[in-house]
């Protein structure tokens, strides 16, 4: 008799495989494609795994957060960072340290698209207002916070005036 896995045991084994995987194209030196290729291997089979469309929505959260995140570290060209935005976007941020994230990275990757500096920084300040309504006793609260402050600080494109 087998046992089925939780889709919260599926989730950990998922971030530990990828985090190997990772790992193991970090040292070989791989290129951005070859770690994009990996990530959308993972989705594929992840999604055959996965039970229910709930499980296939978060698998594919996951992985475009990751490819956003991709796309920001080796400064691709924006057809390729906004095609990782949008689906990002459609699909819904797994969570808020996820939103403020690619808000942060978006908003440090202006220098690349000036153009779309207020479309950036629009989902920081959307990030912002989110991370202030948590509870002041959420150590999230500050680390997220903290970590906008810095976006602000480090952006070489500014906000556009209102108007």
């Amino acid at each position: 008799m087998t046992m089925r896995r939780t889709q919260q045991e599926r989730g950990l084994e998922h971030g530990r495989e990828k985090d190997q995987t990772f790992l193991k194209l970090i040292e070989a030196k791989a290129s951005s494609e070859e770690r994009r290729r990996a990530l959308l291997e993972l989705e594929k089979r992840w999604l055959r795994e996965a039970t229910t469309e709930a499980e296939r929505r978060q698998i594919r959260r996951g992985i475009a957060e990751d490819l956003v995140t991709l796309a920001y570290s080796f400064n691709r060209p924006w057809a390729e960072f906004s095609r990782c935005l949008r689906r990002v976007q459609q699909l819904g941020f797994s969570n808020l340290a996820l939103r403020v994230h690619i808000a942060c990275l978006y908003v440090q990757s202006l220098e690349l698209f000036p153009r779309k500096a207020r479309e950036a920084w629009e989902l920081l300040e959307d990030a912002e207002r989110r991370a202030r309504r948590l509870h002041r006793e959420n150590p999230l609260r500050e680390e997220h916070i903290e970590a906008i402050a810095h976006a602000k600080k480090v952006a070489r494109v500014p906000r556009p005036a209102s108007g």
